[in-house]
């Protein structure tokens, strides 16, 4: 008798299959609500790439929970040194310092670092005259260090009541990934609990896999109807208008060569001695920026039938309608307005059939691509040692 983990598993070959994907880096987002346009919607969008993934096939996603990218990147750059401290603000004066960083939050693209320098002392030659060559001697300097760039960076951004940036950003945003997305294509398959194959060894965990739910959103896995679910010959026809694998990356907040350089050196420089941050609490096994999303599996005008040969009584039938408004397996993508739709139905035998759709245009992630650490951040390895050296070479006395 198949258990719901083995559907779970089941389903993760059978979708990665159906949807072109790798077991090298997969990972099912669960759950899949859409993610409307609006005030909101970058900040949505974004938060599935903060979100540090668990290591699990499954991905149960909160977008306030858990390990998120940006605040363990900042606690990470707070406990590196760079090879000369270079102190702007009191170089330029703390009043000065105030009115640049306004200027430069005004601007409506966020320079990078390689602008700063001209771009100061083109300020400062009308607002602050007697700092302009000493600030942009400053920045000039601090370019040549990847620790002291990245931590420039974030002294120039500001941050709101909850410690998030006010420009936190990446580089692509919602309205990109919509234009994208509606140009796409489509895709369709089909899934059978009879004939699954639920050999999850040789995937990018080795097997490991929790934290989904069982057959509706919020409900346990082991829980009786779960189980009679999971027991019964499970079939899924699944459609979708629009599927596009879309990668991005972090914004003006981050600089790669700095990570990369952290990663690289276990022990030593940069890593200051003084920090409770150190490599093996946030590279190592136990560390919280052990992994992070490439980029996401994201669908529209999705269309999904599911059904269940097990035999259902009125009790049961009656529990599973009136639990289904947080969605069913396999997305758990709930009734939203006029975006999608949730429905459970079940014939004169008690066999129940599940239907989920949702609206063309209108963005639902269902999974991310994976990469560790060392994948992520290998690129900027090298050029950050060099740097690091030529700074360290630059400053010696």
């Amino acid at each position: 008798m198949s258990t719901f983990l083995d559907l779970q598993d089941g389903w993760f070959n059978g979708f990665l299959q159906g949807l072109g994907q790798s077991q090298d880096s997969f990972q099912i987002i669960q759950p899949a609500p859409p993610i409307a346009s609006g005030d909101a919607a970058n900040a949505t969008f974004w938060a599935y790439y903060n979100n540090i993934p668990p290591f699990s096939l499954t991905q149960q996603f909160v977008a306030s929970g858990g390990n998120q990218f940006y605040s363990d990147y900042r606690s990470l750059m707070s406990a590196l040194v760079p090879s000369r401290t270079i102190d702007v603000k009191a170089d330029i004066g703390a009043e000065t310092f105030a009115e640049w960083q306004a200027y430069v939050l005004k601007q409506p693209t966020f320079p990078s670092m390689n602008q700063i320098p001209t771009m100061f002392r083109n300020w400062a030659m009308i607002y602050a005259p007697s700092v302009a060559n000493i600030g942009s001697s400053d920045y000039a300097a601090i370019l040549l260090d990847p620790i002291a760039t990245a931590q420039n960076e974030l002294t120039l951004i500001y941050t709101d009541e909850k410690g998030l940036p006010l420009n936190f950003d990446w580089s692509l945003k919602y309205s990109d990934m919509v234009t994208q997305l509606n140009n796409s294509p489509s895709r369709s398959f089909s899934f059978s609990s009879q004939t699954m194959d639920s050999d999850v060894s040789s995937s990018w965990t080795g097997g490991s896999n929790s934290g989904f739910f069982g057959l509706w959103g919020g409900s346990s896995s082991t829980s009786t109807l779960s189980e009679k679910f999971a027991s019964s010959n499970v079939n899924v026809n699944a459609s979708f208008d629009n599927i596009l694998v879309y990668s991005n990356t972090p914004g003006a907040w981050y600089y790669s060569s700095a990570m990369g350089l952290a990663y690289a050196n276990q022990t030593g420089n940069p890593w200051s001695p003084q920090s409770s941050i150190n490599w093996n609490n946030t590279f190592g096994t136990n560390g919280n920026m052990q992994r992070f999303s490439a980029n996401l599996v994201i669908a529209s005008g999705m269309s999904i039938s599911v059904t269940s040969d097990a035999s259902y009584s009125t009790l049961d039938q009656q529990t599973i309608q009136s639990s289904g408004s947080a969605g069913f397996w396999p997305f758990y993508s709930g009734s939203s307005g006029s975006s999608s739709t949730n429905t459970a139905t079940f014939n004169e035998n008690g066999q129940l059939t599940i239907t989920t759709s949702s609206v063309k245009g209108v963005p639902i992630v269902l999974g991310a691509n994976v990469l560790p650490v060392a994948e992520y951040v290998g690129h900027s390895v090298e050029a950050g040692r060099s740097l690091y050296a030529l700074a360290e070479s630059f400053y010696v006395d």
